[in-house]
């Protein structure tokens, strides 16, 4: 990591380069800076590693160092225990997605890690033809394995043939891995269908935030954009789709998102389906900051500390802390 080589970058959502530092390091150490745009609110590492860095750290690096960062081992069914969790997790978004749009022809995952998503996708919705795309090369491969067709490469050297249009693109826990999100929606809009549909599920960065204490205990390398609720519909929204389902786990109660679980939903995430709008209309509306200082409100030290000690923290450690304030006066 020390002797890659890293780029400067702008906001990828507005274009502008003035920020606000967050965080100076990564949870697992790593001296990486975590930015907060000053105009939209946008949050993203600045500088980060290369495109030709990061495809050598996914195709060879990837589940290990996510392994040592989560504190155990890989695991030797790791791979299927993936495979049929994101299956599970197919199944649910297909139901949601049929209730909301008729999809039939070919279906696109973007970062399908070992095709489990498409294989769900594919047993409630049999007339789709589903193709993945999928950098690492350990679970691409497994991918194929399982019958699911997956091209090992990054989205940002994926080629789809010109003649080819998708009914629906899906990109479930892998638009915080793009190297450019807005290319990505500006290509999902022309890649898909008349009135086809985009379906994210994105890692709510406020809400890992919260659950870690801080913002550098929930920044990750491999995370070079970070999205909260109010950035996510910006994106999408900006880039032609209308949206027709939002789902936000942030302030759900411990049972609802209990139910969630048991139907194999992956909990605080961001869950989007929007369609393609007939005509694209790339407007831009940021509210005047009005995201920039909501994140950085809600990201400050003081905010994550008062939802972390009483909600996630070890209680007994907590309770001895304040304990210790208390006896030392404050």
């Amino acid at each position: 990591y020390y002797k890659a080589k890293f780029e400067n970058i702008s906001c990828n959502l507005c274009g502008r380069n003035d920020f606000f530092v967050l965080a100076e390091k990564s949870v697992s150490g790593l001296p990486v800076r975590t930015c907060l745009c000053k105009n939209c609110g946008m949050i993203y590492i600045n500088p980060r590693l290369t495109k030709e860095e990061y495809d050598n750290y996914y195709k060879y690096f990837y589940r290990k160092d996510r392994a040592e960062i989560k504190k155990h081992e890989i695991r030797s069914d790791a791979l299927e225990r993936n495979f049929e969790n994101a299956r599970k997790f197919g199944r649910s978004l297909g139901e949601i997605l049929s209730q909301k749009a008729a999809i039939k022809g070919d279906v696109l995952d973007v970062g399908s890690s070992t095709g489990g998503i498409l294989r769900g996708l594919k047993d409630v919705l049999p007339e789709i033809d589903v193709f993945g795309i999928e950098p690492s090369i350990e679970e691409s491969d497994f991918a194929n394995q399982k019958g699911v067709k997956t091209e090992t490469t990054l989205f940002e050297n994926f080629n789809a043939k010109k003649s080819r249009r998708f009914a629906a693109i899906f990109c479930i826990q892998s638009l915080n891995h793009l190297l450019d999100p807005k290319k990505f929606f500006d290509w999902c809009f022309e890649n898909l269908e008349p009135e086809g549909c985009l379906v994210l599920a994105v890692k709510n960065f406020r809400g890992q935030c919260r659950r870690a204490g801080s913002v550098w205990r929930a920044a990750q390398v491999d995370h070079p954009f970070m999205f909260v609720p109010e950035t996510l519909k910006l994106f999408t929204e900006s880039a032609g789709f209308e949206i027709i389902y939002f789902d936000v786990d942030e302030w759900k109660s411990a049972k609802e998102l209990r139910l969630q679980k048991e139907k194999g939903i992956s909990c605080h995430h961001i869950r989007l389906i929007a369609r393609k709008k007939k005509e694209k209309e790339s407007v831009l509306n940021v509210t005047g900051g009005k995201n920039c200082r909501s994140s950085r409100f809600w990201l400050s030290p003081l905010a994550l500390k008062i939802f972390y000690y009483p909600l996630y923290a070890n209680k007994t450690k907590f309770l001895k802390k304040i304990y210790g304030r208390i006896k030392n006066g404050f």
